[in-house]
């Protein structure tokens, strides 16, 4: 199960009142399945709590004296154990051993997912850490008299010391896409600790340090094409045992992708003989079938079927969420997360998958959503870095096989010259594809210009180096780094806010550490070779999975019936976006003429073209999830309709 923890410490030396921490700690397990409850422990300073929790919990101690409170993972359980002389012992003591020996280098050598609250009960101060690339989100309130500290942000609300007020800030860069920022949390005041720092909190402020930056990771040569498969193979199975570590009935979310069938096939492997469960979300049965072009694919479960024809314990499971939509537990998401989510349309999938794999008794959900920075990254930025770096044979002849001849000077143009022009140069010669260079008011972003403007969104943006444009990167280690910010920011707290209300904890293999690392470090010949994108990884999953699979060039789509479920909700959309134009606020930062107009047209079947799909299926659903976060989060859930 998913654990979560908190710690509220006063600077004037008194203990808080028993009241008050054991609001902490009723607070921190909301949205917990099976009546999981916390439990407190006050020292002279501070309440430290953790859930779920026995009756007669205490915080463990290191021999420094820091009371420990951990939550997340360990990955190289068995080698600290070696290296520490610890035959036994939860995460949370191997943790503090670790931290006793080697004091703030711990944080490098745990590889894992994790998060930590510490506390010497004889110091006014806390200290916070996160692991180096994801982990579960910490929460930060600070002032003059206190600091409260929990993996959710209930817990600081709940003493009613601390406003609950919305961040109006970052509600308009969230609708902008621009999650960039991710230190500043959806409340007032509120802070967030990022991946690879620690902070030192006590009356004087928050003090953070980073200590893990993955853009200065080394480069990693082998000598041959061979070895780097070896290499890859090796670290992927260690990366996968680590996830199974523990773990009595596994399941994998499963697609017809190369990732998330590599993490099946892998767990088969180790696990000879045992039955392993896969849920495959797929399009409801009177979907349409239309896709918006040759380059996609709808269904993904006839890829999942070749997987399940290829491993006779594979026992895969449709997931079609029929009648389920865009707001599937949506106000429990608000509750737990206290954040608006980005892809609004994902979320029924995600919980239907997570739910099939609780009613099928499944202890732990594998998923692969790493991959496609890590192993199967598929070359992103390699023609432009070479062009960079004067590797004009390379150059050439990625560009002469990377398709069609004819298109060859196109793509040359695009791929390798265009991300290195200047912005105004770029879209004045046309860098991209038109649609890429329409306005985002026009399509994704559903905000006024008016607001825009007067929440310098734009402005921002610009500072944080957040493109609406989402142009392509001057080269791999710059496109990495882009995705792997996406992955490890906002979509942390989203995945423990499912992981709670479904009551299956996941765990990735593909952002192991030690394997992240590795590929980072690749050239980018390792993954664009002779035309072939991914190389890495179907050279490392040749035999593995079907091969139907390994030379899919098409994308899965996600939610492609995304027209069939939002249909259904059609005229109910419409009323609450009239409600919504009656608020002068909800008026001002939603552009809800225009989102009505593109329900009022709503077309027959699935559209294909881009801007309209945007509209529809990212716009509208954004706009009305995060007006009803708002609404949450202010108490005004009055009706809209």
């Amino acid at each position: 199960m998913t654990e979560l923890v908190a710690a509220y410490i006063r600077w004037d030396g008194e203990a808080p009142p028993e009241r008050l921490a054991d609001r902490l700690a009723r607070a921190l397990p909301t949205g917990m399945a099976n009546g999981a409850t916390g439990m407190v422990r006050r020292t002279s300073h501070a309440a430290l709590a953790m859930a779920p929790a026995r009756r007669g919990w205490t915080p463990v101690r290191a021999r420094s004296g820091l009371h420990v409170l951990f939550c997340g993972h360990i990955d190289n359980r068995a080698e600290l154990r070696s290296q520490l002389g610890i035959a036994a012992g939860d995460d949370a003591r191997l943790y503090a051993a670790a931290r006793d020996a080697w004091e703030e280098q711990a944080d490098l050598s745990v590889v894992g997912a994790f998060a930590v609250i510490l506390h010497h009960p004889d110091r006014a101060q806390l200290e916070v850490v996160r692991s180096p690339l994801t982990g579960p989100p910490l929460h930060i309130w600070h002032d003059r008299e206190r600091a409260i500290v929990a993996s959710v942000p209930g817990p600081i609300f709940s003493t009613g010391e601390v406003p609950r007020e919305l961040d109006e800030q970052k509600i308009a860069d969230s609708l902008y896409l621009n999650y960039d920022e991710y230190a500043r949390s959806w409340f007032r005041g509120v802070s967030r600790l990022m991946p690879g720092c620690r902070a030192i909190i006590d009356r004087s402020g928050v003090r953070v340090t980073r200590y893990y930056d993955p853009a200065s990771l080394p480069a990693v040569r082998l000598s041959s094409d061979a070895d780097y498969v070896e290499a890859g193979r090796a670290l992927f199975s260690e990366a996968t045992a680590a996830a199974l570590d523990g773990a009595a009935r596994p399941g994998v979310s499963l697609s017809g992708g190369l990732d998330s069938q590599a993490v099946a096939a892998e767990v088969l492997a180790q696990r000879p003989g045992q039955p392993l469960d896969g849920f495959c979300a797929v399009p409801e049965p009177t979907w349409d079938g239309i896709v918006p072009g040759p380059r996609s694919f709808g269904d993904e479960w006839p890829h999942v079927a070749a997987l399940a024809a290829m491993h006779a314990d594979l026992r895969a499971h449709r997931v079609h969420c029929e009648g389920k939509s865009f707001d599937d537990d949506l106000d429990a998401m608000f509750l737990v997360a206290g954040a608006a989510p980005r892809n609004a349309m994902a979320l029924h999938w995600l919980h239907g998958v997570h739910g099939a794999a609780r009613a099928q008794s499944c202890d732990r959900l594998l998923t692969g959503v790493w991959g496609n920075f890590t192993f199967s990254f598929d070359g992103a930025g390699a023609l432009s870095g070479w062009l960079a770096r004067g590797q004009w044979g390379r150059l050439a002849r990625e560009t002469w096989r990377g398709g069609s001849r004819r298109y060859a000077p196109i793509r040359f143009w695009r791929q390798a010259v265009a991300p290195h022009l200047p912005r105004p140069l770029w879209r004045r010669l046309g860098g991209a594809p038109p649609e890429t260079l329409a306005d985002p008011l026009s399509h994704w972003c559903p905000m006024t210009p008016a607001y825009m403007r007067r929440m310098r969104v734009v402005e921002r943006a610009a500072d944080v180096g957040f493109d609406p444009l989402f142009r392509r990167k001057a080269d791999s280690r710059s496109a990495r780094l882009a995705m792997l910010g996406n992955a490890t920011l906002e979509a942390a707290d989203m995945q423990q806010a499912t992981d709670i209300l479904q009551g299956v904890p996941s765990r990735d293999p593909t952002a192991y550490r030690p394997l992240l690392e590795f590929c980072f470090g690749l050239p980018d010949d390792q993954f664009l070779r002779d035309g072939q994108n991914r190389w890495l990884a179907r050279r490392m999953l040749a035999g593995r999975i079907p091969n139907e699979v390994l030379q899919e060039r098409r994308r899965g789509l996600q939610s492609a019936d995304w027209h069939l479920r939002l249909g259904r909700q059609r005229d109910g959309l419409i009323a609450e976006l009239d409600g919504l134009a009656r608020d002068p606020d909800m008026a001002e930062r939603f552009d809800l003429p225009a989102l009505r107009q593109a329900l009022e047209d709503w077309p027959a079947t699935t559209p294909t073209d881009r801007q309209k799909v945007a509209r529809l299926r990212s716009a509208v659903p954004r706009a009305v999830a995060t007006a009803r976060f708002i609404r949450h989060v202010t108490g005004r859930n009055d009706p809209v309709g």
